[in-house]
Parts: structure tokens; sequence; C-alpha cells
């Protein structure tokens, strides 16, 4: 049974199409014009049944992509090793510096981020904060009781004087995260949360990309998805100290918002374990420069 094309033709019998009107054609003509009409049929058709020179052009195309799909290949099958949550987080402490996580419960969470104020001081908020990271810190030791690890619903990342992550973990105990969201550390209230908005308008469109980064890692690989995506998000740490890499800037006005903002698109895609070692702790002497940012950033809010 011949195959029919999209548009009515039979691609079979498709070469009778440019015979027509030359009947004194001789026969090899005739060849040459139902192979030609053929071989532009299977191209238009069925481009993966190409050869000769497109299948060359293919070839090397190929080859030029092999080399980043095997780096995150091997990306993945590295992350594939580390299969719980203490694994991840452990792992992660390791590569990036200059960070906390705190692990809770959902109920815990809710409760804990309802009685932040909404606008802390550092030296409250840092007091706070090693009074959690105490009990955290357990986990990521891997000392903390199996089941007390399974009843971890919510992450966060706290980088000081720079942002927090949320992440919410579904099925709780998992290491599959379904939501992120991202806030100034000294942001509070119910709404801080893996789906909260932030008032900030700099990490509303960062969370923007944290949903998009999800939803990739999860197409690449779902066992790995929390792991990349916490890789991902740390290289926000130089938010407020690194250039733009196309402009040079530190910050720009947004023509939508009208407001300054840095450079805040990280590419996800092909991301892999070798861009961490770029993230480097913030220079003593940056840190007046990064409150400063901070501050504009918060101010027209």
């Amino acid at each position: 049974m011949p195959l029919v094309c999209p548009d009515g033709a039979v691609v079979a019998y498709a070469w009778k199409r440019q015979l027509a009107g030359q009947a004194g054609a001789s026969a090899v003509d005739r060849t040459r014009l139902a192979l030609k009409a053929l071989t532009d049929q299977k191209r238009r058709f069925f481009p993966h049944l190409d050869d000769g020179l497109d299948g060359q052009s293919i070839e090397s195309t190929s080859k030029k992509r092999c080399g980043p799909q095997v780096q995150m290949e091997n990306h993945q099958e590295e992350l594939s090793e580390y299969k719980t949550l203490s694994d991840v987080l452990n792992h992660l402490e390791k590569e990036v510096p200059n960070f906390r996580v705190f692990t809770y419960e959902r109920l815990d969470w809710l409760k804990r981020a309802s009685s932040l104020p909404s606008s802390a001081n550092v030296t409250n908020m840092e007091t706070s904060n090693e009074h959690n990271f105490r009990s955290s810190n357990k986990l990521r030791l891997g000392s903390l009781s199996a089941v007390a690890t399974e009843k971890t619903a919510v992450v966060e990342l706290l980088f000081p004087s720079i942002f927090k992550v949320i992440v919410s973990l579904h099925p709780v105990g998992s290491i599959d995260p379904d939501s992120v969201a991202l806030f100034s550390p000294d942001e509070g209230g119910s709404y801080i949360h893996a789906r909260g908005i932030s008032v900030c308008h700099v990490f509303r469109l960062i969370m923007e990309h944290a949903a998009m980064a999800l939803q990739y890692f999860l197409g690449i690989q779902a066992e790995t998805t929390l792991h990349s995506l916490l890789k991902w998000i740390c290289s926000y740490q130089t938010l407020f100290t690194r250039v733009c890499s196309k402009c040079g800037r530190l910050l720009l006005m947004d023509k939508k918002s009208a407001l300054l903002l840095p450079p805040v698109y990280r590419p996800y895609r092909q991301f892999s374990s070798l861009e961490i070692s770029s993230i480097l702790p913030i220079p003593s002497a940056n840190v007046g420069v990064l409150i400063l940012l901070r501050l504009i950033m918060l101010v027209a809010f």
C-alpha cells in the first residue's frame, strides 16, 4: 500500500506529476526525473532516512553536539550516586561556600514563616538562624534518624545578605522537589513558602527562571532534579557581585519595571558541576557594596 503525503499525493507515484508534458523525453530523462522526484519526496517526508552528503553533515553535527551531551550525561551519572536527602545536602556543602541549609516538616515551616517579622534586623535574624541551624546540622552530618529524615518536607537555603530559597519536597522525605521560590533574607510572613511570591521584583524574576529550570531538570533525569536544582540556584550567590556577561554592567535599568536590576538570568541547560567552581567566597571588601545594592533593590518596594 503506497504511503499518502499530507498534501494528498502518493509518495510512490509522485514522480508522475513531474513527467506531465514530457512524453517526448527519453527513457534516461524520465528515469532521472523520477529519481529526483522520489529523492525530493524522501527528503521532505523522511529526513531521517537521508544519506550521502546529508548523512555526513548530520554526522558532523552530532559530533559537535556530542561533547556537551556526554558532559551532561556524565554529570547526571555523578549526581545519581546521591540517593538520599542527607547525601545531597552533604555533597552540596562540600562544593558550595557561604551558605546554610535548614530542613523542616511542613507544619513547622508554616509556623516559622508566620512568626518571622516582615523586616527583621540582621542581628536578630542571625541569632534565630543559628538556633535552627544547629538542628539542621544533624541532617547534613547524617546523624539524624531515618524517621526524622522521612518527615522532611521543606528545605531552606540561606545565603546571608543575598537571598534565601525555599524548596518543597513531595512526597515528604524524598529528593523530589515540586516547587521552589526565592526571597530576600529579611522577608517574613505567611507568604514565605515554596509557592509564594517575593515582594522584591528581582527575586520574582529569578523565581520564574527557577520554575523553568525545575521543569527542565525533571525532564532530564528526575532522580537528580533536587541536586541539579540546588547547585544551579547556588550560582546566584554572585547576584550582586558579578557583572553581566553580555553588557559588562552590574546594574541596568529594566524597561518594563523601570527599576535598576542586576543580571538575573543564569543558564540551566547543560549545567554541570564544573560551573560551581566559578562560585567564589565574597571578598570582605565587597560586603559593603553588596549591602548597598540590596538596599537599592528593597527601597523601591
